[in-house]
């Protein structure tokens, strides 16, 4: 089991940096098509957005792996739920019905996540 959680981990981690990094470097312009929410939240805003998707990825991993506060890391979890709720209720609000699911799995996953490392 402790090996399944551990993929998981990856997998939610490598999703949160990488949509992160892509989000916060790419220009605004080539965001908006695919990302509505870009467009209605300031630079700064976008910037504290995806700095608080890889921080989270990271927290996922590096506590426990290298055994350094290791309660950060269902920690990190939490907070992850935490920010899929919000990104859910943003989703409803505007009608983005299509970008709900794929909401709901990271927050499954990252409830999971939390409840195996506690």
């Amino acid at each position: 089991m402790n090996t399944t959680i551990w993929i998981l981990q990856g997998i939610v981690a490598t999703a949160l940096i990488a949509s992160g990094f892509i989000i916060m470097l790419l220009p605004k312009e080539k965001l908006t098509p695919k990302l509505s929410w870009v467009e209605e939240y300031s630079d700064t805003m976008r910037y504290l957005i995806c700095t608080s998707k890889i921080l989270g990825g990271i927290g996922l991993i590096v506590p426990m792996y290298l055994g350094i506060l290791p309660i950060l890391t269902p920690i990190a979890a939490c907070f992850i739920a935490l920010f899929m709720l919000f990104a859910m209720r943003y989703h409803i609000l505007h009608k983005e019905y299509k970008d709900i699911p794929a909401t709901i799995v990271f927050f499954i996953l990252a409830i999971v996540i939390a409840y195996f490392r506690f």
